[in-house]
């Protein structure tokens, strides 16, 4: 028998509208909205103007999927499913005064007591992929608006590790940026937050523990040196030396050997998910 179990932010417990979506997606997800990303996991961009929350005109709706039966198995008994950490931690996340895509409900579907899926449903993020606007001001030969970019998200990464908080799954695509007006500020929104790590609020993380935070951009949009070096600076912990090992973990650990394991994997992830979907 099918139950579902549900987490709402406080802020719409009452929302009869918004409580009645919940209830029908897993129904209604596969028709409703704009697929924005489909893979392991299903991006939908639906509707949220009848829900009555000011400022919300649509939500973004993460379906995770593809559990084998051990994996349920994990999931109901041994460990907290990815959507109850995405909703926690984007809540910590703005609670400790950075921005995250707000974190609105999160739905549970279970069978015969065994977690099966679920969605992670939460505001839309407004901006721009952080590798997406490198290469957007790159084209149009605006280098010194890069370099700026870059000097300004060091110093928030900065900030994020200094308020015990490891990303742990930063990405270019985990990052969106835009521009504030009128002084042309760059604001940042993290999205994707289920496999961060909170530590103490006070207690600033070392490199060590937060190196695999600042390996994350793409090296296609030539700016990997510039935002180590400038996290280094950041830090106070720049030398030449130290600069020239993040570089070589950089190539060693992702350019190599994950691009090895990636592309093995790559010819059957899509066959595999073709399967679980019939």
């Amino acid at each position: 028998m099918q139950e579902l179990k549900i987490k709402v932010n406080e802020e719409l417990a009452d929302n009869q509208a918004f409580s009645n979506f919940l209830k029908a997606l897993p129904r209604t997800f596969n028709y409703e909205g704009t697929v924005i990303h489909s893979g392991r996991n299903v991006l939908r961009l639906i509707e949220a103007k009848g829900f009555g929350v000011a400022g919300v005109d649509n939500v973004m709706v993460k379906r995770y999927r593809g559990l084998f039966w051990f994996q349920k198995l994990d999931y109901t008994f041994f460990r907290e499913p990815k959507c109850r950490k995405a909703f926690d931690n984007t809540a910590e996340l703005r609670r400790r005064g950075f921005d995250a895509a707000r974190e609105l409900a999160v739905v549970e579907v279970w069978n015969h007591g065994l977690f099966q899926y679920a969605f992670f449903v939460s505001e839309v993020a407004k901006g721009v992929r952080l590798d997406d606007m490198v290469l957007r001001l790159q084209d149009v030969g605006r280098n010194d608006e890069v370099h700026r970019l870059i000097h300004q998200f060091a110093a928030h990464l900065k900030s994020l590790h200094e308020h015990g908080i490891f990303y742990n799954d930063m990405n270019c695509g985990n990052v969106i940026c835009s521009q504030e007006e009128p002084n042309g500020q760059w604001h940042f929104c993290f999205v994707d937050t289920n496999r961060v790590k909170m530590m103490t609020p006070d207690q600033p993380l070392g490199l060590k523990v937060v190196l695999k935070d600042i390996l994350l951009m793409n090296p296609k949009i030539g700016t990997v040196e510039l935002f180590q070096e400038e996290y280094l600076k950041q830090r106070g912990l720049y030398t030449p030396q130290l600069a020239s090992e993040v570089r070589e973990i950089q190539r060693t650990r992702y350019e190599k050997k994950k691009h090895r394991l990636k592309k093995f994997f790559k010819r059957y992830k899509k066959k595999y998910y073709q399967w679980l979907g019939n």
